[in-house]
Order: C-alpha cells, then sequence, then structure tokens
C-alpha cells in the first residue's frame, strides 16, 4: 500500500521522511497496517520500522511512556524518534512475537517474564508517589471511594442505552460490592507499596523476544497495588502454560518471592490467592472507570477524542459488570 493511499499514515509521512533523513534511514514509501490502524510498519534501509500511534482518551500515553523511560522503569525497542504534537512515536522492529501469538511458552520464558514484572513493579515504588508522576489513580483508597458511587452512577450510566441493568442486577451488584470492599480493605492493610500499573496487561501486550519480554502499550497506566496487573496477566497468559508441571503454582511464588522483604511468602500467597479471587471486579471495575471518564467528558466536549466510540465503552462496561455478578 502506497502512503498516499492511506489517510492515517500520509499525515505523518513528511515528519517520517524528516526524521529517518537526519539519521540517515532510507524509508519505502510501501507501508503496512500491523494492530488496528495503530500501528504501522515501514521498511527501510536498516530493517522494518514501526510508527506508533498514542492514545489520549485515558491519559497521554506518550507523555506516560516517556516518564517511564526517563525513569528507566521500562525498557522499550530503540526509539528513532516522537513527535508530541502528532501523538506517534517510530521505533526500531521489537523482535519476537506477541504472547498471544505463542502457542506455549517455557517454563524459564513464563519465570522471566513475572519476575520481570515483578522487578519493574519495585524499580518504580520511589517515583510513583511523587507529585509530578502521571497516570490514573488505581489506587485501593481511591478504588474503596469510587465503589460507593458504582452502582448508582453505572445504572445512570447505562439507563438509556442498548446494555442497561436491570433493578435485580443494580441489588445483586451493590452486595457484590460490599463484599470486595471488605477484601479490599483487608487487602489495604498489607504493607505492600503501590507501584507503577500497566491496566490492560493481557498477553496482546506483551512481546516475547527470545527469554525476554517487553510489556508495551501503557495508554491505560497509573498507579495502584502490583498484584492487580499481575492476577490479570496471569490468567490471560493460562493457556500458554506447560501441561507437565504445576506452571501456575511454580509461577506465583516465583513472583511473590521477589516480595519477601515485605511479608512472608505465606502471607504474600494469601493476598495474592485474594486478589486472584477479586479479578472479575476488577476487569469490571477498570472498564467501568474507563467508560465514566469518556461519558463525563462528553458532557465537556462536542467531539470524541481519538475516534472512541462512547457506546463500545458502555457495551464493555455491562459486559464486565454482568461478569462479576455470575462469578
Amino acid at each position: 500500500m502506497d502512503n498516499t493511499e492511506n489517510i492515517n499514515f500520509s499525515y505523518y509521512f513528511d515528519w517520517i521522511q524528516r526524521i529517518c533523513t537526519a539519521k540517515n534511514i532510507n524509508i519505502d514509501k510501501k507501508i503496512r497496517e500491523v494492530k488496528g490502524g495503530k500501528l504501522f510498519c515501514i521498511s527501510s534501509d536498516v530493517g522494518d520500522l514501526y510508527l506508533k500511534k498514542t492514545t489520549d482518551f485515558i491519559i497521554d500515553e506518550l507523555k506516560f511512556t516517556l516518564k517511564l523511560m526517563e525513569l528507566g522503569i521500562i525498557n522499550l525497542p530503540e526509539w528513532i524518534g516522537y513527535c508530541y504534537e502528532m501523538k506517534v512515536y517510530l521505533m526500531r522492529d521489537m523482535g519476537g512475537s506477541d504472547l498471544s501469538f505463542v502457542s506455549e511458552l517455557n517454563m524459564e520464558s513464563l519465570l522471566n517474564m513475572f519476575t520481570s514484572l515483578a522487578r519493574i513493579q519495585k524499580n518504580s515504588i520511589q517515583y510513583v508517589e511523587s507529585k509530578d508522576f502521571y497516570g490514573v489513580d488505581y489506587r485501593i483508597d481511591t478504588m474503596l471511594k469510587e465503589m460507593n458511587d458504582l452502582p448508582e452512577f453505572a445504572y445512570e450510566m447505562l439507563c438509556d442505552t442498548p446494555y442497561r441493568m436491570t433493578q435485580t442486577e443494580m441489588e445483586k451488584l451493590e452486595n457484590y460490592i460490599d463484599h470486595a470492599k471488605i477484601v479490599l480493605e483487608f487487602i489495604n492493610t498489607s504493607y505492600i507499596p503501590n507501584t507503577v500499573h500497566h491496566g490492560d496487561l493481557g498477553a496482546y501486550n506483551v512481546r516475547i523476544i527470545d527469554e525476554n519480554c517487553i510489556f508495551y502499550d501503557w495508554g491505560c497506566g497509573g498507579v495502584s497495588h502490583p498484584f492487580f496487573d499481575t492476577v490479570r496477566l496471569l490468567y490471560s497468559s493460562r493457556r500458554k502454560f506447560p501441561t507437565d508441571v504445576p506452571a501456575k503454582a511454580m509461577i506465583i511464588d516465583a513472583y511473590l518471592c521477589e516480595w519477601e522483604e515485605y511479608a512472608s511468602l505465606e502471607i504474600l500467597q494469601d493476598l495474592f490467592a485474594k486478589m486472584e479471587g477479586l479479578l472479575e471486579f476488577y476487569m469490571a471495575y477498570v472498564k467501568y472507570i474507563r467508560a465514566k471518564n469518556l461519558h463525563l467528558s462528553c458532557f465537556e466536549k462536542t467531539e470524541l477524542t481519538d475516534d472512541v466510540s462512547l457506546d463500545r465503552r458502555y457495551e464493555t462496561t455491562a459486559i464486565y459488570l454482568r461478569e462479576f455478578l455470575e462469578s
């Protein structure tokens, strides 16, 4: 596909040409879309380059990613350059393959993935409570406050949509939330500090490169209890586990060993099990917060940022709330 035939890509082409020329990189005008209109591959004489369009409907993804890189919290492939005005960056080929396309991982790769996550989280502890740290506040304290209004606001937000919830569902949701609050209040008494939080750590946002991995697409990032991201990744990657060993238990223990300076392994295992029991609630809460923020923003501007479908946000919120009720 020539760049002039692709409206999404042509907007960025002059900037890409200037950046690459300055670095003595020759690029091909033929490009291909890789991921949902957000990632484009451009051939060059130094290998494939990738243009990533960042989002800003939850947080400013480019700003958040730059902050993480500046602080040395995460490692990403080499960037050729970025343009803050256009909210894009150009990077070299990461290599490897997305975890979602890997049929099975060996235990060494799995253990490395989860211990790497723990180290990223621990490396962020000294930064996340500073006033200039940017991102969504997923802290348990904040969740507990938001939960007080969740049933009523969710009902009002969805009442004029095809996804509205019945009164019976709302009553059930209130009861379930009361239980979730008890568990969260207990977890909040632990000594595990808040860390950087990905917010959408599914297998589709992990790149496997030999025995290493890269966590990318931080457009929902912020601060929270570290185990939320880990439980989410554990669930999302469960079909990649080898079946000849107790992979899940081995992964959890290896991950928790990274946190033994804060509590004994036995206490950590109990906390982690409680967090696993809240996975459906956590998923529903994250979807709800995203929909709520977008819903409220619609009253302040006439156009949705980044062509996001508010209807889709309503739908996913209702889906995850109902999955939470059925869990």
